[in-house]
């Protein structure tokens, strides 16, 4: 999430992350990814490598609904696997690099 200040925050685990932009053309791409609080969730356990039922047993949440946050995020980092997802996530600044 893009914060007031030009930073990007996002929830990983119990804490959080926050990508300081440094251009109007990286400010851009972070308005341009902008998860729910949901899909945020979702995000910071995809490196893990869980099953999506794991993931929704970890957040409370069904596997069905962790199957449509994943889509969504795909589909909102331009990603088509898992893998991918990730790294465009690492890259963004929506997650920690590994």
């Amino acid at each position: 999430m893009l914060d007031d200040d030009g930073s990007l925050s996002a929830s990983y685990g119990q804490g959080a992350i926050t990508h300081q932009t440094n251009t109007d053309t990286e400010r851009e791409a972070c308005t341009a990814v902008c998860l729910t609080p949901a899909e945020t969730r979702v995000l910071s356990l995809l490196p893990t490598y869980r099953t999506l039922l794991a993931i929704g047993t970890e957040l409370g949440i069904g596997r069905p609904t962790v199957k449509t946050h994943v889509e969504n995020i795909y589909k909102k980092l331009g990603a088509t696997n898992r893998a991918e997802a990730v790294n465009l996530a690492e890259r963004a600044g929506l997650l920690p690099h590994r």
